[in-house]
């Protein structure tokens, strides 16, 4: 299985943040998608979720995702996004368990025992099982964040779309979260490999979570390759326009 991107452009209202984009995302691959703010990299992964319209033509397994419904979407791709405002008190364990609605159907009090099941061993996975009964708006920015990726995972998608997972974590956290992400890409779901397409601003994160690097600049891919290539100091000004290495030590 596979997302195919032909001659995509879109924005928000009149604006037009990406501009006749070609990409190609097959299944089991680790992508980082770079690029410096507004170069639409957040835009991309909304697009390629069915979340936001689009020119051109973007598919999932051959059928276009402006056609599909969310729920057969969802059963597909699962997003994570970057924004954690909280609109609405539930628990963590409600949370997680809306992640199973696009698998089971069901959620909350309706949720089959095997949806429980697998919510229960994502809380677990993300170390906020110990969490599940508090509620949302009573959680820090680290614990919350942990909760977002629970629910994300619950969803069991083969497609994990991932938009600054390290937002909020402490220095443990965050190498944690490249062991959990590189252990479930190494797996599948329903029998597809598991593909992993995530947004990092710590580069280092990126290289140990992902081999392949697509980089944005001003709306269009400028780079697609291999991860140690698109980390280069050479391209890392270039995509940019600032003396990364020298700064951070990449």
């Amino acid at each position: 299985m596979k997302i195919v991107v032909k001659g995509m452009s879109a924005g928000y209202g009149s604006s037009e943040i990406l501009k006749d984009i070609d990409l190609e995302i097959g299944s089991g691959e680790k992508v980082f998608i770079g690029g410096s703010n507004g170069s639409g990299k957040t835009t991309l992964l909304k697009v390629m979720s069915g979340l936001i319209s689009h020119k051109g033509t973007v598919t999932v397994d051959g059928k276009e995702i402006s056609k599909m419904k969310r729920k057969e979407a969802a059963k597909l791709i699962s997003l994570m996004p970057q924004t954690s405002e909280v609109y609405f008190p539930y628990t963590v364990r409600e949370t997680v368990m809306l992640g199973t609605y696009a698998s089971s159907g069901s959620i909350l009090g309706g949720a089959p025992a095997s949806a429980v099941e697998y919510a229960v061993k994502c809380m677990e996975d993300c170390g906020v099982e110990d969490l599940q009964d508090r509620h949302l708006d009573e959680l820090s920015g680290g614990q919350l964040q942990r909760v977002l990726l629970a629910r994300t995972f619950a969803q069991k998608s083969p497609f994990l779309f991932l938009d600054e997972p390290g937002n909020n974590l402490d220095i443990k956290y965050r190498a944690e979260l490249c062991d959990k992400l590189n252990v479930w890409a190494a797996g599948e779901t329903s029998g597809i490999p598991n593909t992993l397409v995530a947004i990092f601003h710590d580069l280092e994160q990126a290289r140990r979570c992902c081999t392949r690097a697509v980089m944005l600049k001003d709306g269009k891919v400028i780079f697609d390759g291999c991860i140690a290539d698109g980390l280069k100091p050479e391209m890392l000004i270039k995509v940019y326009d600032f003396d990364v290495t020298s700064y951070s030590g990449v």
